[in-house]
């Protein structure tokens, strides 16, 4: 059988015009609305091969290895040694090698990776029906995803990580930055109200880090009594029937970051929920969302996280912070020396300066206003409320100058916020003599 190749040439023809065609195709999406639903397997259980649709899964091969130390010489004599660990890979808890077979492709899977520490599989998947083709429609992981590709919003993959037992700190320090922001758990956290260990540590983690977020739903407001601070951990009320958790990234999260607030939002598939004042009251009091019946139709209650700061502005804050980073990284990449003077200082400024007015543009960042003292209005200045400061080479240690290093880079803006509520007064002129003292 011949072989594939890709040293051939197009054949050619007599002819004085040639027509050269180029296809662009969409862009995976790479931003920050991804999502990751957290699975546990326990070690050892049938229900670790992820799979229910009868296929022969690879046997799970021994984990659970010993790590041991070398020694290795450090230095040009000789003279010292370091400990360097010898690593047995551990096998992936799913019991499936993260060799993508032909089926694989053919299902709409895209990546499959393990944590050689804790054998965590993280796996990528473009579609519900490839999730369907590995979890049974009656699964926790496959009702999500097949929620979440519901919603007008959602990305072009959802993501699976399976972890074992007692192991979720370990793998998501393996997985954080992989291609998700926001992560869910397949199964309810809560007995009661008491949060699992794993909810907890999800949070936590969430919170050090400051660049992804934690959903999660539980049915009394009682709750999240215990996250009542964190910032980076969204709690829903709603049945547990209905994923609400994953209907809410779904519908959201990709949405251009900063022109979009989380409240008000749509959810298909969720039955809103009529609910009392007294109910809504509970509800806000832990800075938690429902989703609810308003004048006739559904909405999210609110849009903010457990600390009662807003999920829009944290996630402005994280797209300023990642493209702020991104950009500057790949400009030295991109660029064969930055001088350590004015023009490269300068370089830099320009490109936080052009992050800023991105942000500005997409409501990230608040519009100047001015007072206008001869009129008595507010006027906007078409500008936004942020600002670039650059150092001089000068005024840099000379610790840095020798190390080359440039920290005289900062910013600042006023972040935008959104209207959520609103009062209006009125005055009616009536004619009717009444008896009343209203």
């Amino acid at each position: 059988m011949a072989e594939t190749i890709t040293d051939v040439r197009p054949f050619t023809r007599v002819k004085d015009v040639d027509v050269e065609m180029t296809v662009v195709k969409p862009p995976a999406i790479i931003g920050l609305g991804n999502l990751l639903i957290l699975h546990e397997v326990d070690a050892g259980s049938s229900s670790a091969s992820g799979t229910d649709t009868g296929k022969d899964t690879p046997a799970k091969s021994d984990t659970g290895k010993t790590t041991g130390t070398t020694d290795v010489k450090a230095t040009d004599d000789g003279s010292k040694t370091i400990n360097v660990p010898k690593i047995t890979p551990v096998a992936p808890v799913t019991g499936v090698p993260d060799k993508l077979e032909p089926n694989d492709v053919l299902n709409g899977v895209l990546s499959r990776k393990t944590d050689p520490y804790t054998g965590a599989q993280y796996v990528e998947y473009s579609t519900a029906d490839a999730v369907g083709a590995y979890y049974d429609k009656t699964d926790p992981i496959y009702i999500k995803s097949d929620n979440y590709f519901m919603q007008e919003a959602a990305s072009d993959r959802i993501a699976v990580l399976n972890y074992p037992k007692g192991k979720l700190a370990d793998a998501l320090k393996a997985f954080w930055y992989y291609n998700w922001t926001f992560m869910i758990f397949d199964k309810s956290q809560f007995t009661d109200t008491t949060p699992s260990d794993d909810a907890i540590i999800a949070s936590n983690i969430c919170e050090a880090n400051k660049d992804h977020f934690l959903v999660l739903q539980a049915t009394q407001p009682a709750a999240y009594v215990t996250f009542y601070a964190q910032n980076y951990t969204i709690g829903l009320i709603h049945d547990l029937s209905e994923p609400m958790d994953a209907a809410l990234i779904g519908a959201t999260a990709t949405l251009t970051v900063g022109l979009v607030t989380w409240k008000f939002r749509k959810l298909k598939g969720i039955t809103a929920d009529q609910i009392t004042v007294q109910e809504k009251a509970a509800i806000d009091r832990v800075h938690a969302i429902a989703y609810i019946e308003v004048s006739g139709q559904g909405e999210t209650s609110e849009g903010w996280v457990l600390s009662g700061d807003y999920i829009d502005s944290l996630h402005g804050d994280l797209w300023v912070k990642t493209n702020m980073g991104d950009k500057i990284q790949k400009y030295l990449q991109n660029t064969d020396k930055v001088p350590y003077d004015q023009r490269g200082i300068n370089a830099l400024a320009a490109i936080c300066s052009q992050v800023l007015q991105q942000a500005y543009e997409q409501e990230i960042v608040l519009e100047q206003e001015v007072y206008d003292s001869n009129t008595g209005e507010t006027q906007s200045t078409g500008k936004g409320d942020y600002s670039v400061t650059a150092t001089p080479r000068s005024a840099q240690s000379q610790k840095d100058l020798s190390a080359r290093h440039y920290g005289g880079l900062s910013f600042r803006y006023h972040r935008s916020g959104a209207i959520h509520t609103v009062l209006v007064h009125g005055t009616v002129q009536s004619d009717t003599f009444t008896n009343s003292k209203a």
